[in-house]
């Protein structure tokens, strides 16, 4: 039984655990949120450190309804220093060349610990207690950049995540805990004028759980992949993206292996000076050993609205550091530890803004139908629902290197099913309040 309470729980929680990192804003949009900076030659260095307090309403993510396996609420202290350094970027060479180097590059590594202060003293059989006092997370990536901007060039990435995350149960034996590493090369062309940019590469993945009693669920990953855009007006490009994985377990008599294929082509651009559009659409395919399979349309469509008119460039992603708002919806599949894979038709709100230098703030909010598909450990072969997701970060800053922030964020399973005998639905609840130094 635990062994199926572990597996149901991995696969619920991954967009529990995509909100928890989103959270952290100055983590993942370094463009809007890291300060000054400390210029060292070529390099500038970026050290900062976080201190919050908070309420978590429901650590295990657990169903109200659920027989002997109550909710518990905890308040944390969560402290996050981090660094990061990169060569000089564009603010900051004071008059030097416009000309790229020949080399950068960019990264940064972030600690991320929790105390827990309330519900926390546990041997693992107090289903009421969290089953440990603190928790501690890791964050770090790196990119090195060959010839960028120019017309030929070759990039090297690695994002390494360890996460901390509890099953269903209190027993730390039966954790989640787990380290995600994913290294990739790609060549990169770049046609003069910026009319065509094409990328091909290859990735490598591993996943691997740090609990011996979970580690069936240990799995890699081969990619080959590919993207690009050819820029046929000013402000409008066609683009495309494609992939295909060969995504293998550990344990291949637990866990299906599997050769995931996307392919997905579309047009971004301005409607307006201040109005874009990305509209993709293509097709996946999860090629599992079984026949129960995902085949069908992938994509995507989005309007963002750009507040000071500050469009990027067709086909380029929108940083957070850019106030805008847009409404979006994305159809794709993803693979899962509960059954072969689940699918997701998202419909989304995401709003960033960075006012008067002084106020950021970002949110991202979402309705999803999930369906899952080959359950596996027994009942229903098809299982679908609706999860609710909301993540709002808020950071006043006092000057260039002090701010103080305000975090909450909300996922709940309306499923009202159930797979063996675990309910599918929950609520969570995460408030957070802290203050930063950043340079």
């Amino acid at each position: 039984m635990k062994r199926f309470v572990f597996a149901f729980f991995a696969a619920a929680s991954v967009s529990s655990v995509a909100a928890t990192a989103s959270a952290q804003a100055w983590l993942s949009d370094r463009s809007s949120t890291q300060g000054p900076g400390i210029r060292s030659g070529d390099l500038e260095l970026h050290p900062g450190i976080a201190a919050e307090v908070g309420y978590d309403s429901n650590y295990f993510s657990r169903s109200k309804s659920q027989t002997g396996l109550p909710v518990v609420d905890t308040l944390r202290l969560r402290v996050t220093p981090s660094f990061h350094v990169s060569t000089l970027t564009t603010q900051r060479k004071d008059g030097a060349p416009a000309a790229p180097p020949k080399v950068s590059f960019d990264a940064g590594a972030a600690l991320i610990y929790s105390q827990f202060l309330t519900n926390a003293s546990s041997d693992g059989t107090d289903q009421t207690k969290l089953g440990r006092s603190n928790e501690f997370g890791v964050q770090g990536d790196l990119a090195l950049l060959i010839n960028p901007g120019r017309p030929w060039g070759f990039n090297i990435l690695d994002t390494y995540v360890r996460t901390t995350q509890p099953s269903l149960v209190a027993d730390k034996s039966f954790g989640l805990d787990r380290d995600d590493n994913r290294v990739a090369g790609e060549v990169v062309y770049t046609k003069p004028g910026g009319l065509l940019d094409w990328r091909v590469g290859y990735a490598f993945g591993i996943t691997y759980f740090e609990q011996g009693n979970v580690q069936s669920l240990n799995n890699t990953r081969h990619e080959i992949y590919t993207k690009g855009r050819w820029k046929f007006l000013p402000r409008t490009a066609f683009v495309y993206d494609g992939s295909v994985q060969v995504i293998r377990y550990s344990n291949t008599t637990t866990l299906e292996g599997s050769t995931p294929l996307r392919t997905r082509f579309g047009l971004s651009g301005l409607l307006t000076d201040r109005l874009s559009l990305l509209a993709m659409v293509g097709w996946g395919a999860s090629f599992y050993k079984n026949d129960k399979d995902f085949d069908s349309i992938i994509g995507q469509l989005e309007l963002r609205y750009f507040f000071n008119g500050a469009a990027p460039d067709a086909g380029s992603t929108a940083p957070p550091s850019m106030s805008s708002i847009a409404f979006g919806f994305t159809r794709d599949f993803y693979n899962s530890y509960l059954s072969n894979y689940y699918e997701r038709d998202r419909g989304y709100v995401q709003v960033s803004a960075l006012i008067a230098q002084r106020f950021y703030l970002g949110l991202d909010t979402g309705v999803a139908l999930i369906k899952y598909g080959g359950i596996k450990g027994g009942g229903a072969e098809t299982v679908s629902g609706a999860r609710i997701d909301a993540a709002v970060f808020g950071e006043y800053r006092v000057s260039d290197w002090l701010g103080f922030n305000a975090t909450a964020q909300y996922l709940g399973d309306t499923t009202n099913a159930t797979v063996g005998t675990l309910h599918l639905d929950f609520n969570r609840f995460q408030g957070l309040v802290g203050v930063r130094a950043f340079w």
